[in-house]
């Protein structure tokens, strides 16, 4: 069982990862060519691709044995070696470049600066975050998933999510579980047979929360999330 204390020993390895890759961006950004998105794509399409696979690797390996720790604590039945999931793919990497410089067309290079490190770090954690749910879907023990939040508010589209619970097996079951916004606490959670879910993860009492929403709401999921946003106070 993932216990609270180890989730956030997970997170504080994964951001000692992400200082990091901020570190190396933003000295590599000192010799960028700001004067058009062009020039500054070119440059960093040479080095960000480099850059989020090395840690991305590193946050897969970290995921990975963080995975074999809390299977080995549940006794989950089989072996099973945990795999590390792939590094973001070349397009995703381009497209977030692209994106990222954009505000260098009117000048604001520390927009673009700001975008690019955003991008970096998204695209750093996302092969932690993938190789967690890639092993639950290859695992013999059967382990399912819930994505459990870890800060001191969660948003809307979170608390949705995180109230489903460990119901998610595969990744097509999961759909929008996969979704994470900028700076995401939550956490994708392997949950065996017998676990109890994290201390401080109520899944029943954050589905009443949903529910109350939908009420009012109806069933429209923009219209829950809008209700949910009014009546808590968060984004």
């Amino acid at each position: 069982m993932a216990s609270r204390a180890e989730i956030r020993a997970f997170q504080r390895s994964k951001r000692d990862l992400l200082t990091l890759v901020e570190a190396d961006l933003a000295r590599f950004w000192r010799q960028v060519d700001t004067s058009t998105p062009e020039a500054a794509r070119a440059q960093l399409d040479l080095f960000v691709p480099s850059l989020v696979q090395t840690y991305g690797e590193s946050a897969a390996l970290l995921a990975a044995d963080y995975y074999d720790r809390l299977r080995e604590q549940s006794g989950a039945r089989g072996r099973y070696t945990a795999r590390m999931a792939e590094p973001a793919p070349a397009d995703q990497i381009e497209g977030s470049t692209r994106w990222a410089v954009g505000p260098l067309s009117t000048a604001d290079a520390a927009q673009a600066l700001a975008n690019m490190l955003q991008a970096a770090q998204r695209l750093v954690v996302q092969p932690a975050r993938q190789t967690i749910t890639l092993n639950v879907d290859g695992d013999p023990g059967r382990p399912k998933w819930a994505r459990v939040p870890t800060g001191a508010k969660t948003c809307a589209f979170c608390l949705m999510l995180a109230s489903r619970g460990a119901v998610y097996d595969t990744d097509r079951s999961a759909g929008r579980m996969h979704h994470y916004h900028a700076d995401c606490d939550c956490e994708p959670t392997p949950i065996w047979e017998g676990d109890d879910f994290p201390d401080g993860y109520d899944p029943d009492a954050l589905y009443e929360r949903y529910n109350a929403a939908r009420a009012v709401a109806g069933g429209d999921s923009k219209a829950i999330l809008a209700e949910l946003r009014q009546r808590e106070g968060i984004a």
